[in-house]
């Protein structure tokens, strides 16, 4: 086998560097906040800075849990992201499967509307929206983040439909004349077959929900009711002003979540939208 020449290992050296100075560039931010986090409140202000702390300290912790009660904000960011992503999943599942697999009048101008949709500016709609869910009584509560991703996501549905289309019909078929009905061959054949699709939907959606911020912010009006990253908005005294050692422990629980779940699932989530834009 031929060695590659000299140009070539220069160029991937070269290369090499460069990815290794932008992973170093995206990462410093969460590893400065983590080493600001665990250095405790007089390490914060630490001069010159340490970019390697000398001591360890959880104090930043224990006051963020005393003060703003973050165990039970990371458990409402997890309710509005469980219930979140069960209906945005299931539901543009379903939806994808129909503009897939059958046939109906006006089905292409149906799903070039449903695209359009994708266009339409969150601004455009949060007044509407706010109107409506005031008038029916659910201001200050989780409905408004959860109730409206249950009747699909155009963007889920167009990568699910995606998918589908790259698989073989010729399964529904069989399952069809072995007497399956559609919601058998969806559940039996296709769903299984949608994993990688469905785990990229899940993770855009969790990583949505979680980091969500001005939707909470308008709807949730009691401090026990928020979510992590609008309980990291509200961490500041009105006297003392930003209480920073706090914010830093926050942010760092706010941020190492997503960045586990992006880490473990990376794969799962490029492929599956790869294989969305792909086949079809």
């Amino acid at each position: 086998m031929k060695r590659p020449g000299f140009p070539v290992v220069f160029t991937r050296s070269i290369l090499y560097v460069i990815m290794l100075a932008v992973c170093v560039i995206y990462t410093f931010p969460i590893y400065w906040i983590f080493t600001k986090a665990i250095n405790g409140p007089k390490g914060l202000w630490a001069y010159p800075p340490q970019l390697i702390p000398k001591t360890i300290s959880l104090e930043n912790f224990v006051s963020l849990q005393n003060n703003y009660q973050i165990v039970r904000k990371l458990w409402n960011s997890l309710v509005v992201c469980i219930f979140s992503i069960l209906g945005a999943t299931g539901t543009s599942a379903i939806v994808a499967y129909g503009f897939a697999r059958m046939r109906f009048k006006g089905k292409r101008i149906i799903f070039i509307i449903l695209l359009g949709t994708m266009m339409i500016p969150w601004d455009a709609v949060v007044i509407p929206q706010f109107i409506l869910f005031t008038a029916i009584g659910w201001q200050g509560t989780y409905y408004p983040l959860i109730v409206p991703l249950w009747l699909g996501v155009s963007l889920y549905i167009f990568l699910i439909r995606q998918f589908i289309m790259g698989i073989p019909y010729e399964l529904d078929e069989a399952a069809i004349i072995d007497g399956c009905g559609r919601f058998t061959v969806f559940t039996r054949i296709i769903v299984p077959l949608l994993r990688p699709a469905l785990v990229a939907v899940v993770i855009m959606q969790y990583l949505n929900s979680w980091n969500d911020f001005l939707n909470p912010l308008i709807y949730l009006n009691k401090v026990g009711s928020y979510t992590v990253s609008l309980q990291l908005f509200f961490m500041k005294d009105p006297f003392r002003g930003m209480d920073w050692p706090s914010v830093m422990a926050g942010s760092f629980v706010a941020a190492i979540f997503p960045v586990l779940v992006f880490f473990f699932t990376q794969k799962q989530l490029v492929g599956g939208i790869a294989q969305s834009g792909i086949k079809g």
